[in-house]
């Protein structure tokens, strides 16, 4: 008897184990598919702004063909939208990289930086104010993916909600060191969040956008991985928003 119960105790834990590993994969799995998801919104914004690059280029490589005093500024042109090109792709490329980083010491202000132009569109160009307060010299030890990830994610609900009111447009991404934290503050001005809302935003597929209002509207993954991610992390991310006025994300990380 004693035998049968020790081999039923054994055989449930294994199944236990199992599950949880499969749930784990699972995970990984989702975290992935809307990491893709994020970059996938970007699409648009990105081959309008390689078209506005490219243009120029190919309008003064045309011009220079037949004026030979146009030479100099089509070259220079051209270096500066190609690379300007090239870190856009490299950002992209770095954001849609499957897989967990490795935690190592980097400067926040350049991350931050190279998260804003993977969105390659410019906040300005569609009325935007962005404040970006990074002190040039924060290094910090994180994983850098991930905190991209969790990065961008927020950028893209700000820059939606900012973008549902015409004034005033205003996105200030904020990132100190608290002791032993990095603190991230993304706050926006935007249309902000109802009270019986608040926590539900960080539910998977649970968003105040309906698909009709917006062909950006998104499908409500982002915060709740952004939520995941900071967790698995050993980090916290708080809420804090006003109906009508914006909504500010602050999240602490272990550094």
């Amino acid at each position: 008897m004693t035998s049968l119960a020790t081999q039923t105790r054994k055989t449930h834990t294994d199944q236990l184990e199992q599950l949880r590993c499969e749930v784990e994969a699972l995970r990984g799995q989702l975290r992935q598919a809307q990491r893709l998801a994020a970059v996938g919104t970007m699409t648009a914004m990105v081959a309008h702004e390689f078209n506005n690059l490219l243009t120029p280029i190919i309008n003064y490589a045309r011009m220079a063909r037949t004026n030979p005093a146009l030479v100099g500024k089509a070259i220079a042109r051209a270096d500066e939208g190609g690379s300007k090109c090239q870190h856009i792709c490299r950002a992209i490329l770095g954001l849609a990289a499957g897989g967990a980083s490795a935690a190592r010491d980097v400067n926040v202000r350049e991350l931050v930086s190279e998260t804003l132009a993977a969105m390659a569109r410019e906040p300005a160009k569609d009325g935007i104010e962005l404040d970006l307060d990074v002190a040039p010299e924060l290094v910090v030890r994180l994983r850098p993916v991930e905190f991209q990830q969790v990065l961008l994610n927020l950028l893209i609900n700000a820059r939606l909600a900012v973008l549902e009111k015409p004034s005033p447009r205003k996105i200030c991404v904020s990132a100190r060191r608290s002791t032993a934290h990095l603190v991230l503050r993304v706050r926006d001005t935007g249309v902000g969040i109802a009270p019986e809302n608040l926590q539900r935003v960080f539910e998977p597929f649970f968003t105040t956008r309906q698909a009709s209002e917006s062909d950006t509207a998104g499908h409500g993954l982002g915060l709740a991985i952004c939520r995941e991610i900071v967790t698995d992390l050993g980090g916290q991310i708080h809420l804090e928003s006003t109906l009508g006025e914006g909504t500010a994300f602050t999240v602490r990380l272990p550094c």
